[in-house]
């Protein structure tokens, strides 16, 4: 989803304060440059072996968490979700924004949904996996913030 689509759909949820927006989102710099953030976050994640070394090494994608252990317990998380869903090459084609919804100053819940092909070629269709994500506000980044294993 465009980060400018995700922003029409804040709006119509509500916006980002207790179901009443104190400010248009789109014009809310510190909104649009979240929404900027987490696009970002989630495109690294497509056409990407999720359950592979150099996906685990990747400086890119450890950039959205604050240490080593926060991005060991997200990766963890997500490549078995992938692997138990039966992804062909554990591997999202597409990952969807569906929502996000601000729950204070500094927390922010990211629904997204990964797309991808069953890893029986005969299956046809798409295989979906919603997940929700935790995201905080650190020293003015906001940061993945997965729960513990």
């Amino acid at each position: 989803m465009k980060v400018a689509a995700l922003l029409a759909s804040l709006l119509l949820l509500g916006g980002c304060s207790g179901g009443r927006p104190t400010t248009e989102p789109e014009n809310d710099p510190q909104i649009v440059r979240f929404a900027q953030r987490i696009d970002r976050f989630y495109r690294l994640l497509e056409n990407l072996p999720l359950d592979v070394r150099l996906t685990f090494d990747d400086t890119a994608l450890r950039g959205y968490f604050n240490d080593s252990e926060q991005f060991s317990a997200y990766y963890a998380s997500l490549a078995g979700q992938i692997r138990r869903a039966q992804f062909r090459n554990s591997t999202a084609l597409r990952v969807d924004i569906e929502e996000f919804r601000f729950e204070g100053d500094d927390k922010a819940v990211v629904v997204v949904t990964l797309v991808g092909r069953h890893e029986r070629a005969l299956r046809v269709g798409e295989l979906e996996v919603e997940r929700s994500d935790t995201w905080r506000l650190v020293d003015g980044r906001w940061m993945v913030s997965p729960a513990k294993l």
